[in-house]
């Protein structure tokens, strides 16, 4: 009778194994619908390893594979690689392997259920953790975690036959410590569990000493060469140091009280029974992670270990416990991914809780009512759980996909579609392109679908593919017909295309449209900035921070810090003020809100013609200006629709001012001349930069005397800089120097002199460098424009002048750039007595990576003897490098 039941509860179980199997592997190919990007890394890996034994990066056999920023773990890699080898790869054999462990898991649970309980608790407990949505949901997706609930089940089922006399205590520890090889937040739950454990059976621990010290023995030997490989390379913690909630150098006692809101959002019942994670790829929208039916049985459960005499009861407990322990320390809050590892918890007392409640009917003591009312009780929670679980079960193949696969925050719906379309038409196409815009990790998609050999992008890192944002359009060119994967806003910057194909989600959202793209549109891309002003109550568009109609080059007092416009190197024809301006506001650091700022260029026209002024953007108010002349008397709301005005080019100069106010969120705008029909305008073309007059002789005397001028130490401090090293070579061996490429965001140097004895013309004498690149630049003193200069291509020593002001430069030697003497020459009325000069160099064009160096030598005028007759007697001489004649 005893082999009957065996076999009775083991065709039980096969039953649920297949039931659970079932609804994790029908249609595991095209639902979820897509693929995310995590996904396609875990199927390409695997498929690179299974072919070739190296992975992307081209280690061979890796421990952890580095991908996207990260460490991807150990266990579902070389899972994947066995799957891909049975099955070829594709979605369905990505997948695999966190199906095969979430029926794996269910199996685990059983056993725990039968070993601790009974084997209706097995069961039960078996039943809810199938059909648990938190489970079935993550046992569909190519996500890591699900290979550790089968670990830890099983190093926790051990555990159990340990506590009764089995001697599997050293295979426990060799689950516990292969669970990091799979999951890292494990390193937090696995710990507090043991610990847990080692309190309660401390006594057994002990009197078994020489078990318990293999079983260390094990562990460590396990987990060593993980620890090894972290020590080795320590970029693994950099994704933990990117989503962690807290800074661990602040105050504990907020860190503390945030550490237990974010404990008690996974226990929250609106989490776990109402609306689950609230990332679209974790849950399904309107469900819980649990079904509602596992409520009341949970409660009883958890009631039933309480009371119950046993001590694995009590860890069972602990296990609900510690389970959000390591994922309330991260961001995302609360997670189903990071806290996967509590379903199972979850699953056995609620088991429990349905075996004691019909445990609980045997009060009433004649045996056929107890039969008959624990199997209509059986029946009514079989019909509310069937019931439930139908209701999930059906949105979730039949709605869920209709939502969560387009975009790149849901599974990145169309790169098999557009892959599959574009590649038989490659030898059509000088080149074969996929958008950059609202993507995640594209580049894994043409590796994954084409199947690329690994050795071959091992080698040549080659895809098939350009990736790029249509809006980058110093990324690409082009230069004949591109096929080109790309988004409805990027056809927006095309003036010559044809779609080819539609890529529609299942929702009927157009994800994606294939084009043969001809030509591009023209916009206005050189621009000089101007910023931050304040915005925090909204109105900062309303107010004028500057002149429009008076635009000065001079230094203009802003919200953090004083104000300069700056050149804005742009590679895309996007006017971004969020990237521009990413350093300069200290409450936002790296996205600037509720402030303001201007952007001007001058627009040069071969000739007086009307045109249409187009402007579009991220959403923000605007107001715009040209000559002077406000076009926007209501701010206009800027977004992805082009707004556009008839507007008058004068022949000439003409200057165009945006001021844009930003709250939250992207803060761009595109600008475009266009005629009547929305086709580019010739005989334009836009310049970064504030026209000025023509450079005026020096005000100074013909013959200036030495008398006239005071010298001084040119170099006293520095104040602000984009690069220091110490040393940097120069010509006189070399010191602390601080420089700014002209590609630097935020790119100047400045510094301040001795102080000044006289009011009179003074000449401030610094070591400073120059790079051999060509470049342009400006000089400000006291924040007020100077000069403008420009190096030629072998420049050696020169002048520049503009008005009052003068800069020489004395070359000394070719080391490490041109180092040599630069004198700055200021007029009286410019000096105040006593106090320093700040001298302010911008490197504003040319070559990107020309710079300009001041070098940490307050003794330049000392060093170099130079006198007032010496500087006064340094004019232009007129000598000019002859030309070679080849003849």
């Amino acid at each position: 009778m005893a082999t009957d039941r065996k076999w009775l509860w083991r065709l039980a179980l096969g039953v649920v194994l297949v039931g659970s199997a079932w609804l994790r592997l029908y249609q595991l190919r095209d639902v979820p619908a897509g693929l995310f990007c995590d996904e396609a890394a875990f199927g390409y890996n695997g498929y690179a390893i299974a072919e070739s034994g190296y992975d992307e990066n081209g280690q061979f056999l890796p421990l952890l594979v580095w991908s996207f920023g990260g460490y991807k773990n150990t266990v579902y890699i070389y899972s994947t690689a066995l799957a891909v080898k049975l099955f070829g790869l594709d979605e369905f054999s990505t997948r695999f392997p966190a199906a095969f462990y979430g029926v794996l898991s269910i199996g685990v649970v059983y056993l725990i259920g039968k070993e601790l309980f009974n084997p209706w608790v097995g069961l039960f407990s078996a039943i809810f953790l199938a059909l648990a949505p938190w489970h079935l949901h993550l046992s569909r997706i190519a996500f890591e975690m699900t290979p550790f609930a089968f670990l830890f089940g099983m190093a926790v089922w051990l555990l159990i036959l340990y506590t009764k006399g089995r001697r599997t205590l050293p295979w426990a520890a060799f689950f516990c410590a292969a669970c990091p090889y799979n999951y890292a937040i494990s390193t937090v739950v696995v710990p507090l569990f043991l610990l847990g454990f080692a309190v309660l059976y401390a006594p057994t621990l002990v009197r078994r000493w020489k078990e318990t010290l293999l079983a260390v023995a094990v562990g460590v030997v396990t987990i060593t060469p993980l620890v090894i490989f972290y020590q080795r390379h320590p970029q693994g913690t950099i994704y933990v140091q990117r989503t962690a909630a807290f800074d661990w150098n602040a105050p504990w006692l907020p860190q503390a009280t945030r550490y237990w809101l974010h404990y008690k959002a996974f226990f929250d019942p609106v989490f776990l029974f109402e609306r689950g994670d609230p990332i679209t790829r974790h849950a399904v929208r309107e469900f819980g992670e649990l079904l509602p039916i596992y409520l009341p049985f949970l409660l009883i459960g958890i009631a039933a270990a309480l009371l119950r005499r046993d001590r694995f009861s009590k860890l069972l407990l602990w296990w609900l416990a510690v389970y959000p322990t390591g994922a309330a320390l991260l961001t995302e809050i609360p997670s189903a991914t990071r806290a996967f590892i509590g379903v199972p918890a979850f699953s056995l007392l609620t088991g429990l809780g349905l075996a004691t409640a019909l445990w609980v009917l045997q009060v009433f003591r004649w045996r056929p009512l107890v039969r008959t009312l624990q199997i209509a009780s059986l029946g009514v929670v079989a019909y509310f759980l069937g019931q439930q679980s139908y209701h999930y079960v059906t949105f979730y193949f039949r709605e869920y996909p209709k939502y969560s696969a387009p975009t790149y925050g849901g599974f990145q719906y169309g790169y098999r579609e557009s892959i599959q379309f574009m590649e038989p038409l490659r030898s059509k196409y000088r080149r074969l392109m996929l958008t950059a815009t609202e993507v995640n990790q594209p580049q894994i998609f043409p590796l994954f679908y084409n199947r690329v050999d690994p050795l071959y992008y091992i080698q040549t890192r080659d895809i098939g593919y350009l990736i790029a944002d249509p809006a980058f359009y110093s990324e690409y060119t082009v230069d004949g017909p591109i096929l080109y994967q790309l988004r409805d806003s990027d056809l927006s910057f095309f003036s010559d295309y044809t779609i080819l194909k539609e890529i529609v989600a299942p929702g009927g959202q157009r994800e994606f449209v294939i084009a043969e793209v001809r030509a591009r549109k023209m916009f206005l891309t050189q621009w000089l900035a101007l910023g931050l002003f304040g915005n925090s109550d909204g109105n900062g568009i309303r107010r004028d921070f500057i002149d429009p109609k008076q635009i000065s080059k001079d230094r203009v007092r802003a919200t953090f810090a004083d104000a300069y416009w700056r050149p804005m190197f742009q590679r895309n024809v996007r006017v971004d003020f969020n990237s521009f301006f990413a350093g300069s506001d200290p409450l936002h650091p790296g996205n600037p809100e509720y402030v303001c700022a201007y952007a001007l260029t001058n627009v040069r026209s071969e000739r007086q013609q009307e045109v249409f002024l187009e402007l579009s953007g991220g959403g923000d108010l605007a107001r715009v200006w040209l000559n002077g002349n406000l076009l926007s008397p209501i701010p206009l709301l800027l977004g992805p629709t082009p707004l556009r005005k008839a507007v008058s080019l004068q022949s000439g100069n003409n200057l165009l001012l945006v001021q844009s106010c930003e709250t939250v969120g992207d803060w761009y705008f595109v600008a475009r001349l266009t005629d009547a029909a929305g086709n580019d305008v010739t005989g334009v073309t836009s310049v970064a930069e504030i026209p000025t007059v023509a450079s005026l002789p020096p005000t100074q005397p013909a013959v200036r005397k030495a008398e006239d001028v005071q010298l001084i130490e040119g170099f006293g401090g520095i104040r602000r800089f984009r690069h220091t090293q110490n040393p940097y070579p120069d010509y006189r061996g070399g010191t602390e120097s601080w420089w700014a490429y002209v590609r630097d965001p935020d790119s100047e140097v400045v510094w301040t002199t001795a102080p000044i004895p006289a009011r009179k013309r003074t000449v401030a004498v610094v070591t400073a460098s120059f790079s051999e690149v060509p470049f342009e630049g400006e000089l400000y003193v006291d924040g007020k424009f100077a000069l403008r200069f420009q190096l030629s291509q072998d420049f050696q020593n020169e002048i520049w002048s503009s008005g009052p002001y003068r800069m020489t430069f004395l070359f000394r030697a070719a080391t490490a750039g041109r180092s040599g003497v630069l004198l700055v020459e200021v007029p009286a009325d410019a000096v105040k007595p006593s106090e320093p000069l700040e001298l302010r160099v911008i490197p504003t064009g040319g070559d990107e990576a020309g710079w300009f160096m001041v070098k940490n030598y307050p003794d330049t005028l000392a060093h170099e003897g130079l006198t007032p007759e010496e500087a006064v007697g340094l004019p232009d001489t007129g000598w000019e490098k002859a030309t070679r004649n080849n003849r």
